[in-house]
């Protein structure tokens, strides 16, 4: 900034006033600009430059002038302005005149002490002049310091926080000077004059009389406040004080302890964490502390041993909290400094921590978590454990270890005591098993492994518990650690916690120190002599890494074989209970079979066992069929990841292939969603294979995770060697079980062979690939034949179909280890393949040619013609509706192709078909006057890409859900690539079109070119096509709203143009365009548009068909939202009017139901209005992120038939939650499960097996307890779900669904009985699940009541009706709903209505049904009778589907029919009531006129 008074000459002096305080109407802000001013004038007076020099000597002599000094207002203006050019003056000047400076300031403060405002100022004038003292002259600069030093327990906090920085700042400046000592002592002068105040002040007032005790009080309160200012000060001070004086300040600091005080315990031991973390003078980096090592050790015993901080009620967080850091800086410093005093030490530091973990305060929780982390990480080196693992002492009695009580420590917060802790405590112990393991001594872990365990068997046993109460009944288990197993629901919430614990110690220490300690005790469990660990077994499927691969063929193998064979024996025995144990230990046997991909993962040992092993892996192999899943993945995951490493490396493809079967082969892209997996591939437990999917470096080796370190080249080499030395025969024994099996369980295999064909010699895998594609030749051979040949191929499916796909998919495997030469070959079979007219082989044809143009970009652009021929020639119009979703993930890469530079394509692909031809002709337009033949390359690789992405185009309008959610995904993934490949600029004003237009379109990018591909489209001559390309837009403007906003601004108006036709799919795309126009575009942009929508849209405003009409209010809302009430509302036509009124009140109704009634509509709708504004005056791209935030995108919440709720986004993910029916169990007692996308918690209603079904008290503890248990996944004793109460065969352990109504489907021989009502009908004949039937039961005739149903429009009645009369209803079935009845006045009366289905279904309107009130409507009386039927007259309230919906406004339309059936009820009740009474009257009366008494008279 450059200043009035003299440019940037003075340093910036004035600039800086004039921003303080030049713009303050404040009087002592006008008087430093004034004194600058004037400064600035003298200055120029005497003819000086103005520079901070002058300033400073102009300023001096100002302040040496008495009339100066008399002013206090000119002297606190005049110390502002030093205050500014101190900090900018020489260090020399400034040294020169110290003497004079610090004397003439030091009189200032001392004439001005009274007045806070000068103190300060002089103070912080005073404290720069110090700073430039010379340390060789510091007894010039005593008194100006001991003036500073004075002011370090002022009262006034502004004073003493000026003085206490200027203390700070001139004890940094003395730092490596001669002077530090003697400045240290003046501090340590005023430490021992006021630190000892406080106890002498309490001594004196335990002598005191009671005529002194105020005065001894007062006191007291007077020393306590100047110990506390001084220890406030020592906080940042006492780091840099001289070590003797550190540590001399550091015993009278100890010494307050003694006293009690809350608040000085608190400050004393952030001081002395000030003291303890700071980093000495003379240490590189401050590695070292100002105290000594011993003195350290002997300051953090004293902490730990001091038992009035740590033990008591009440104590403080703060203090909890200071002493966590003080604790972990100490001990930090003390690691680095004295590894062995660390080692002695550190154990009962944590023991005094842990205790904290399970305090009431947050604050102190989280404390105290970070200091035991931050005590793990910094203090165990090497050094220190090494010191932490020699005894404490000589002889028997030495006790424990040092290293053994830190774990011991840790290991007791894992204890039951601490179970409210454990979710703090188990990040600790994770973290300290993370250490040790990397320390190498993973056997001192064992006493957190045991508490690991029994939290998680714990768990376990909750999970599977069947006992209504919670108090953990069964067996402890014993010699567990952390007090025996933890039970209850706490133990199952923390469970997966614990579960994460134990497999980051799985991959920490090994699986061998984890199976040591926790053993499986599998066979133990079998027999009864233990409880087995089979919970173990997954967490090794998922963690284990980087192990010994001799380990499990050593120690799990065995036992597996162990629980075959017993399986073996079960099964021969016969016999259901047999059969069950057979089934469980088969189960065991392949879970432990499904943990060897996890052991040879990176194993370390491959090269040397490998050779060993693979003998027993083939006996399996060929004995085992059900063991084919595990041990293809194993062989599949070891080449991946061998390979991957050697690609990092650089190696060629004659060691790694010529494809990546990891990103491309079945276990990846080339999978697809055809079940390229099915059958055998088990990473679906791999934790970590999501997000290796998700990084991609080679899909992270196959899903086995980053190489672990040290893991190199060498070791692949080896590992590769071993592997080549049996891949011969392995792929023989895989091609032969790949073509014996089902397609849908080939997945395994085909990974297997993939895999190993990358990483085997090419003369190996072109054996088997030749022999693929003889087969393959022969299949097509015999498929030609009028006759089948004696020779006949019959290996690889049923029939030349299925021979046909698995020869060609077989040989598309193997081509992953062999050059592009080989794949020309397989290529011209996949020709043959699409142009067959079975669609099983023409998918498979496109599978495998999509397959090969992903896995290979050289051969891709060599043959980027004859790809393209295949999908744009002749026979492109004969591809099924089965192989389209193959063709699309074809069309992709080709695509990218075509975007690349200098790619050639052959003469004559201009004119083959294929697209749209409005599309084709936009494009032509587009390159010019040359086309078709003669068009520049550029502009034929053009039509051609628009061609393809018409084809995508039309595929969004396919039936098939994958096909279209493909086509969509293809389509926002060629614009990113395209936006990738070419970013170009991105249109952001009307005059850079315009600009852009002049020069063709130029430098616009890739993804404004892929818009202009797509929006050919709106031209075509079908609706078919112009409704696609209108979804597309959508879809690519949800995508790419904050890039091309003002694109798709333009693009509104032609598009709203269409909905003036009358093509109705075109209209519903439309309508679904603008519904993601108004979500997504800015508000700015949508103002000037929606005139054009309203107007375009409100055609349509009363047409129901296709709830076009919910469709248009549902946009005219959000609209309303988003741009406001008042905006909408100037737009709206005038006769339109009344829907935005009642969208305003609905909105308003919204709100006070929000925020509670009282405030009237249109305040609400102003408010709301107002909040639309605002949101909207944000940028564009945080408004279209609150949209994007809730959901992704969903095709059928935007162009669907079905209610888009105006509050809800487009989310294709899930929808709302369900509401699962409200159902009786056994006992009468009703549950309601509400459930999301991952699950939910159920609550039973009623407790006991005789539950009454009454609402639960949640006030009451069983209950309590009952909903823990529930949200820990434990089922009560007596809790029944229907699906838990099939039969199942013994043998097979499968489900037995016994079909009780085929013969019998009234139900009318099936009366009474205990069975268990089901959906469908029970045995009365009618659905229990409805509750307005249950007045049917024990009906004597139940027919006649449903010849009466087969008049309603119940469905389930309906049905029952039909089948007992052996008829059929129109369409198949009969669907009707019918509307409740209504009670007035005694007499039910009901009016029932229908509506038309789908396929033929009747409609009945008017006719009376089961639930019409004129069944129960008494014939020339009032009031209702049962009739013939003998049913008590009720009134039926029919089910709406609004009463699920969110919006409050639905809920309450649909519950006015029952509001109005409760009135007629009451009515009636109060008829019924005073009839009652008129006839007992009656009734008295005449008994009075027919009694003996009357009759006398």
């Amino acid at each position: 900034m450059t200043s009035e008074y003299g440019g940037d000459a003075d340093g910036g002096v004035a600039a800086e006033i004039q921003q303080r305080y030049g713009r303050s109407a404040q009087p002592e802000s006008q008087q430093v600009v004034a004194v600058l001013r004037a400064v600035t004038d003298v200055i120029r007076n005497e003819g000086l430059p103005l520079s901070p020099t002058s300033y400073f000597a102009a300023i001096m002599s100002a302040l040496e002038q008495p009339n100066t000094q008399g002013s206090q207002q000119v002297v606190l203006a005049m110390l502002t302005l030093l205050a500014v050019v101190l900090p900018r003056m020489p260090s020399h000047v400034l040294r020169a005149r110290f003497a004079g400076s610090a004397e003439l300031v030091g009189a200032l403060l001392a004439a001005h002490a009274g007045e806070a405002a000068t103190a300060k100022a002089a103070l912080g004038c005073l404290a720069q002049i110090l700073a430039a003292a010379d340390p060789a002259a510091w007894l010039a600069a005593v008194p100006a310091f001991n003036q500073v030093l004075s002011f370090v327990s002022d009262a006034r906090p502004k004073v003493r926080k000026r003085a206490v920085e200027g203390l700070v700042e001139t004890l940094a400046g003395l730092q490596r000077s001669q002077a530090l000592t003697a400045a240290s002592e003046l501090v340590l002068k005023v430490c021992q004059r006021v630190l000892p105040g406080p106890a002498a002040a309490a001594h004196s007032a335990a002598a005191a009389s009671n005529k002194q005790r105020s005065a001894a009080e007062e006191a007291i309160t007077v020393a306590v406040a100047d110990a506390l200012h001084l220890i406030g000060a020592l906080k940042g001070a006492l780091p840099l004080l001289a070590p003797q004086t550190a540590k001399s300040v550091t015993e009278l600091l100890l010494k307050l302890f003694a006293l009690r005080q809350p608040l000085l315990d608190r400050h004393v031991t952030e001081a002395l964490a000030a003291l303890a973390g700071s980093g000495g003078a003379g240490a590189a980096g401050g590695a070292a502390t100002r105290l000594p090592p011993g003195e350290l050790s002997q300051l953090m015993a004293v902490v730990i041993e001091t038992e009035s901080l740590w033990v008591g009620s009440g104590r403080d967080p703060g203090l909890l909290t200071a002493l966590g850091r003080l604790l972990e800086g100490g001990f930090s410093r003390l690691a680095e400094a004295d590894p062995a005093a660390c080692a002695a030490r550190l154990p009962r530091a944590v023991h005094a921590l842990v205790p904290q973990l399970a305090a009431e305060q947050d604050g102190v929780r989280y404390g105290t978590f970070e200091a035991l982390r931050g005590l793990i990480s910094d203090c165990l080196t090497k050094e220190v454990i090494a010191a932490a693992k020699l005894p404490r002492g000589s002889g028997a009695a030495s006790g424990p270890t040092p290293l053994a009580s830190l774990v011991s420590a840790v290991a007791a917060a894992l204890s039951a005591r601490y179970q409210d802790a454990w979710g703090m405590a188990l990040p600790v112990a994770g973290s300290l098993i993370e250490k040790l393991g990397e320390l190498g001594v993973p056997d001192a872990a064992a006493p957190l492994l045991e508490c690991l365990g029994a939290i998680v068997a714990g768990g376990e046993d909750a999970a599977a518990d069947d006992a209504a109460t919670g108090d953990g009944d069964g067996d402890e288990e014993g010699g567990g650690g952390g007090g025996g197993r933890a039970r209850g629901p706490v133990a199952a919430s923390h469970s997966s916690a614990a579960e994460a614990t134990l497999g980051a110690a799985i991959r920490a220490l090994g699986p061998e120190a984890v199976l040591r300690v926790l053993p499986l005790q599998i066979l133990e469990g079998l027999s009864g002599t233990a409880e087995p660990r089979t919970w173990l077994l997954p967490l090794l499927r998922r963690h284990v890494r980087h192990a010994r691969l001799n380990y499990w063929f050593k120690e799990l193998l065995p036992l597996a074989q162990s629980l075959g064979a017993r399986a073996a024996a079960l099964s021969a025995a016969g016999g259901a209970p047999a059969a069950a144990l057979a089934l469980k230990c088969r189960t065991l046997e392949l879970q432990i079979w499904h943990c060897l991909p996890a052991f040879i993962s990176w194993a370390t040992d491959l090269p040397s066992a490998y050779g060993g092993l693979v003998n027993t892996l083939a006996a399996a192999f060929n004995n085992r069929s059900d063991l084919h899943p595990p041990i293809c993945h194993a062989l599949q995951r070891a080449c991946a990841q061998v390979r991957h490493v050697l690609v990092s490396d650089g190696r060629g493809p004659e060691l790694v292939g010529y494809a990546d079967p990891a990103a491309h082969g079945p276990s990846g892209a080339a999978a697809g969603g055809g079940g390229g997996r099915g059958g055998g591939g088990d990473d679906d437990d791999d934790d970590d294979g999501a997000a290796a999917v998700a990084e991609d470096p080679a899909v992270a080796a196959a899903h086995g995770g980053a190489p672990p370190a040290g893991y190199g080249a060498a070791e692949a080499e080896a590992a590769l060697a071993a592997l080549r030395a049996f891949n011969k025969q392995w792929l023989s024994v895989l091609c032969k079980s790949y073509l014996g099996a089902e397609p849908e369980a080939r997945g395994p295999y085909s990974a297997a062979i993939a895999g190993m064909a990358a990483v085997t010699d090419a003369g190996v895998v072109g054996g088997y690939f030749r022999s693929a594609l003889q087969k393959l030749s022969k299949v097509i051979l015999d498929e030609a034949a009028e006759l089948p040949p004696a020779d006949l191929v019959t290996e690889g499916g049923a029939d030349p179909a299925a021979r046909r796909n698995t020869f060609l998919e077989l040989a598309l495997w193997l081509s992953y280890g062999l050059p592009d030469a080989a794949v020309d070959v397989l290529f011209k079979a996949v020709k043959t393949a699409i142009a067959h007219d079975q669609a099983a082989v023409q998918k498979r044809g496109f599978k495998v040619l999509a397959a090969l143009a992903e896995a290979r970009g050289p051969w891709l652009t060599t043959n980027l013609g004859e790809v393209l021929k295949q999908l744009l020639g002749p026979g492109a119009a004969g591809t099924l509706s089965a192989a389209r979703r193959y063709r699309l993930r074809l069309i992709r890469p080709v695509v990218v192709a075509l975007q690349q530079p200098g790619v050639k394509l052959p003469p004559g692909l201009m004119g083959v078909g294929g697209g749209d031809e409005a599309m084709a002709a936009g494009e032509e337009a587009e390159a010019g006057e040359e086309g078709g033949a003669t068009a520049a390359p550029l502009a034929q690789r053009r039509q051609l890409a628009a061609s393809l992405i018409a084809e995508i185009v039309l595929c969004t309008k396919e039936a098939n859900k994958k096909t279209r959610s493909a086509a969509y995904d293809l389509l926002v993934g060629l614009a990113h690539v395209m936006d990738e490949q070419d970013p170009g600029r991105i249109t952001g004003s009307d005059d850079e079109e315009d600009a852009m237009q002049e020069d063709g379109g130029a430098g616009k990018g890739g993804l404004y070119e892929f818009f202009t591909m797509v929006m050919a489209g709106l031209v075509a001559t079908t609706p078919h096509m112009v409704s696609a390309t209108v979804m597309a837009l959508a879809r690519l403007t949800y995508e790419f709203a904050a890039a091309m906003q003002n694109l798709v601004a333009s693009l509104l108006p032609p598009v709203l143009s269409l909905l003036r036709g009358k093509a109705r799919e075109v209209v519903k795309a439309v309508l679904g365009f603008v519904k993601v126009c108004a979500m997504r575009l800015p508000v700015e942009l949508l103002l000037p548009q929606l005139g054009p929508i309203l107007e375009g849209m409100l055609v349509w405003a009363e047409d129901s068909k296709n709830k076009f009409k919910l469709k248009v209010r549902v946009i005219v809302e959000r609209l309303a939202r988003r741009c406001g009430f008042d905006a909408v509302a100037s737009s709206m036509p005038a006769s339109d009017a009344k829907l935005l009124a009642h969208i305003r009140r609905e909105a308003a109704k919204k709100q006070r139901r929000k925020h509670g009634a009282g405030s009237e509509a249109g305040s609400e709708a102003g408010d709301d209005d107002r909040r639309s504004r605002r949101s909207g005056a944000s940028s564009g791209r945080s408004s279209m992120a609150r949209t994007a935030r809730a959901s992704q995108w969903g095709h059928t919440a935007v162009f669907s038939s079905e209610e888009g709720g105006s509050d809800g986004g487009v989310g294709g993910g899930g929808g709302a939650k369900s509401l699962r029916g409200v159902g009786r169990g056994r006992g009468g007692a009703a549950s309601v499960a509400v459930s999301g996308r991952g699950g939910g918690v159920r609550l039973a209603s009623g407790s006991g097996a005789g539950g009454s079904g009454d609402p639960m008290d949640l006030l009451d503890v069983g209950a309590s307890r009952q909903l823990a248990r529930s949200a820990a996944g434990v089922r009560p004793a007596n809790a029944s779900a229907r699906g838990d109460d099939f039969k199942r065969d013994p043998g097979s352990g499968k489900m037995v669904i016994d079909d009780e109504e085929a013969d019998d489907p009234l139900g009318l021989d099936r009366r009474g009985g205990n069975k268990k009502r089901r959906r469908g009908g029970d045995g009365d004949g009618y659905d229990s699940d409805d509750s307005d039937f249950d007045d049917l039961r024990g009906v004597a005739d139940l027919k006649y009541a449903l010849k009466k149903a087969g008049d309603s429009r119940s469905v389930r009645f309906a049905e029952a009706a039909k089948s007992m009369a052996g008829g059929k209803s129109a369409g198949g079935r009969s669907v009707a709903s019918s509307a409740g009845g209504k009670s007035a006045g005694g007499r039910s009366s009901g009016t029932a209505g229908g509506r038309e289905g789908r396929g033929g279904r009747h409609q009945d309107k008017g006719g009376k049904g089961a639930h019409s009130g004129e069944r129960f409507k008494a014939k020339g009386a009032a009031g209702d009778v049962k009739g013939k039927a003998k049913v008590e007259p009720y009134a039926y309230w029919s089910l709406d589907r609004r009463m699920l919906n969110r919006r409050r406004g639905k809920q309450a339309a649909a519950s006015d029919k029952l509001a109005s059936i409760v009135a007629g009820a009451k009515e009636g009740a109060a008829k019924g009531a005073k009839a009652k009474r008129q006839a007992a009257a009656a009734r008295g009366a005449k008994r009075q006129r027919t009694s003996p008494a009357a009759a006398e008279e």
